[in-house]
């Protein structure tokens, strides 16, 4: 069990604490914290004065972590195979919502850009022209917060070209209705 409970719990703290941006702090954080297994033995060490005794709880112990472990992968492919029967429902079904929420998200994308770049400039220019000509100060439009939408619309332009190029190539079910290969 190499890193265990400890690793998790140090790549974790060592993302919270660097912001995201580190995870070899957390692989060490998580060496440095024992994991499950390591404690169960020193506490059997200094429990069990037997040494008969000792080996048989700490492959009691240890028969109970890999048994743990098994379950824990088991619930996880699990879950894994539950995902996928999902998905795949979701892409056959004929739901216009579940099959639009990429569309809306770019159009959304598309209308934040245009705005920022395009509507917000000209009514602020449009506004300086009539405020000059009327003697009046108009505020400017406020501003979108585009370091929100570029990694948005970066994604999605993405996957929408991965698409494409599937399309053109002819991978197998890139087409609806075509044949499989």
């Amino acid at each position: 069990m190499a890193g265990g409970i400890g690793g998790a719990i140090g790549s974790i703290i060592g993302g919270i604490v660097t912001g995201g941006a580190g995870p070899a702090i957390g692989a060490g954080i998580g060496a440095a914290i024992p994991s499950v297994a390591e404690i169960a033995k020193v506490i059997v060490d200094r429990t069990i004065p037997d040494p008969t005794q000792k080996a048989e709880a700490q492959r009691e112990i240890e028969q109970a972590l890999t048994a743990r472990e098994t379950a824990l992968t088991a619930a996880v492919q699990a879950q894994n195979e539950q995902q996928a029967a999902i998905n795949l429902a979701e892409a056959q079904g004929n739901d216009r919502f579940s099959s639009r929420w990429r569309p809306a998200a770019a159009w959304v994308c598309v209308a934040g850009l245009a705005y920022q770049y395009v509507v917000a400039p000209v009514v602020t220019w449009a506004g300086a022209i009539v405020g000059v000509a009327l003697d009046v100060a108009f505020p400017a439009p406020p501003t979108l917060a585009m370091n929100d939408l570029w990694p948005i619309l970066a994604g999605l332009l993405g996957l929408g070209f991965q698409r494409t190029y599937e399309r053109t190539t002819g991978v197998p079910g890139a087409i609806p209705g075509a044949p499989q290969r």
